[in-house]
This record gives structure tokens, C-alpha cells and sequence, in this order.
């Protein structure tokens, strides 16, 4: 069966680096019926927007570090929003002490996948210990 194309989903990894502090963030991702053109943080709105060029309906899996996004309720896990061209959809979620993996399924011509949550990159990184440091001695 030599030159048949393989279905077998494997893992992606796609780097996103902290516009602020530069600090690169892996995330692993396995998706179906589309290709990512690009994924990046929204400090503004919480949120991380992954841009596809879908060719069917598909399914992303996405591996989130709580480092890079997260969505909490007080010191609880919140529901992350999920919108597929601005529409919302539901998504499946597992969880562990330092990620949170959802299972986001779209139809073809998906262009954009967004997660918000309530919290994204530690905003000012290592500038805000330094702005804390200073406060507290003075």
C-alpha cells in the first residue's frame, strides 16, 4: 500500500510566543479537515484566535497551558467560551493540573476558532514583579 495517504492523526505543535515578554508557549493540537494558518493571544479580550483553512468538516483537539490561557471562577475552573466565526459552539473538555484540552468540532469553510477565557499569559510577564518589588519598597 506503499504511496496510499495516511488518516492517522498525528500530534502538531504550534508556537506562540507572549508578545510582551517573548516567553514561547508550545501548543500541541491535532486537527482534522483543515489546515491552522495561525494562532495567536488577544490580550484584550482573553482570548487565544486560530485562524484555519478548513477543506471539510473537521475537528480540532487543542492542548491549552493553563500558563497561556485559562478560564477561572475565583480559584475554580470556569467554562472556556468557544466561537467558530463568531458563532458560539460547544466543545468536550478534559483537564489536568496544567492543561485543559477541548474538542472543538466545525464545518467546512470555518475560517476562525476563537477560546476565551478569563485569564491569558501573565500580562506584564517579569515587568510586574519588578512594578511589585518596587511598590513594596517604597
Amino acid at each position: 500500500m506503499a504511496g496510499m495517504p495516511s488518516f492517522a492523526q498525528s500530534m502538531n505543535t504550534y508556537v506562540i510566543k507572549n508578545p510582551a515578554g517573548g516567553q514561547a508557549y508550545n501548543v500541541n493540537y491535532t486537527l482534522t479537515g483543515a489546515t491552522v494558518n495561525d494562532m495567536l493571544i488577544n490580550t484584550h479580550e482573553t482570548s487565544l484566535v486560530i485562524s484555519i483553512n478548513s477543506t471539510s468538516d473537521g475537528n480540532l483537539i487543542i492542548d491549552l497551558p493553563r500558563t497561556l490561557i485559562d478560564a477561572k471562577a475565583g480559584a475554580n475552573d470556569d467554562q472556556f467560551i468557544v466561537l467558530l466565526d463568531d458563532t458560539y459552539s460547544n466543545y468536550h473538555e478534559s483537564k489536568t493540573g496544567t492543561d485543559r484540552t477541548l474538542s472543538i468540532a466545525f464545518t467546512n469553510g470555518t475560517e476562525r476558532i476563537e477560546v476565551i477565557g478569563t485569564q491569558v499569559l501573565p500580562e506584564f510577564g517579569s515587568l510586574s514583579f519588578i512594578v511589585l518589588a518596587v511598590s513594596i519598597l517604597s
